[in-house]
């Protein structure tokens, strides 16, 4: 867990196997074999996934960023890397997968994906194409947009591999806060999407459940941290399952965050919970999407 954590805040940094095992206190050898066995994939090969979808998250979402800034800052030393890198992985260059419908990308995510398995996943409504979903998703409410200052938040990492994943992370979580005085009546808690389905197989989707924290708490028993960037936040609010909370996200992406002339600034979305997420499922919590914007 200390590893994935480090992985997550430093993915176009230093990730080597060297860097990775000393974080683990494990020779390399030792630590490429136990990490491959725990997360399904060599060291090499999650870091690269990861920096290969958060390229393609970002060829997508972010059209006026050049490809060469976005390999950089995905984590690859050169354009010539990365482009022999992305085609590998996707069958296409960078510059057609831009330019691509929606449709052809679902269908070149959706093969590249059926390598892993999706254990429960039938839970969640594929999404088979953005635009159809663009179309039958309404917003509800009008959005608030507000600033909101930086706090620390204590997180497990989850997957969206199985519908019980969720809950079972924020049972984690409160196993190790609640001897330590940190769950509160003023407590807050959120969810944090790393990945998003529309490219990252159900399976590998990156999920925090996390609680605020003062930043001095000591972690401890596989439980990481987050920083929660100062910054202007759309504010959302929702009740429903995944489906609900990924169809919100489009329709505001698509819909209205440029009609009002802004701009996600990051690949990352929170939601905060307004009820205890241990005691009310997923499904039946009132929560608030906050999604990180900027003016255009």
């Amino acid at each position: 867990m200390k590893v994935l954590s480090y992985i997550n805040q430093n993915l176009a940094g230093d990730v080597s196997l060297e860097t990775m095992a000393s974080i683990a206190n494990y020779s390399p050898f030792h630590f490429q074999r136990i990490f491959s066995e725990a997360v399904s994939e060599s060291p090499k090969q999650y870091v690269i996934r990861l920096r290969l979808e958060r390229a393609a998250h970002f060829i997508k979402l972010f059209p006026a960023l050049s490809i060469s800034e976005i390999a950089l800052g995905s984590g690859f030393s050169s354009d010539s890397i990365f482009s022999r890198a992305f085609k590998n992985y996707y069958g296409i260059t960078a510059e057609m997968y831009r330019n691509l419908p929606s449709d052809q990308m679902n269908e070149i995510n959706k093969k590249r994906n059926s390598q892993y398995p999706f254990d429960d996943a039938t839970w969640i409504t594929p999404i088979t194409n953005i635009d159809e979903n663009i179309e039958k998703v309404r917003i509800e409410q009008t959005p608030i947009l507000s600033t909101i200052f930086p706090f620390t938040i204590a997180c497990v990492q989850t997957t969206l591999s199985h519908k019980e994943n969720i809950a079972f992370a924020f049972k984690t979580l409160f196993k190790w806060a609640n001897p330590r005085g940190l769950v509160t009546t003023n407590t807050k808690y959120f969810g944090i999407w790393l990945d998003f389905p529309f490219i990252t197989p159900y399976a590998k989707c990156r999920f925090l459940c996390g609680m605020g924290v003062s930043p001095e708490i000591k972690l401890s028993q596989g439980i990481s941290s987050i920083n929660f960037n100062k910054g202007l936040y759309l504010n959302y609010s929702l009740t429903g399952n995944i489906d609900i909370t990924l169809n919100s996200l489009i329709a505001l992406n698509h819909n209205y965050i440029d009609s009002i002339g802004y701009t996600i600034s990051e690949m990352i979305c929170y939601e905060q919970f307004e009820e205890n997420p241990v005691e009310i499922p997923y499904e039946k919590t009132n929560r608030q999407l906050l999604i990180p914007v900027k003016i255009k």
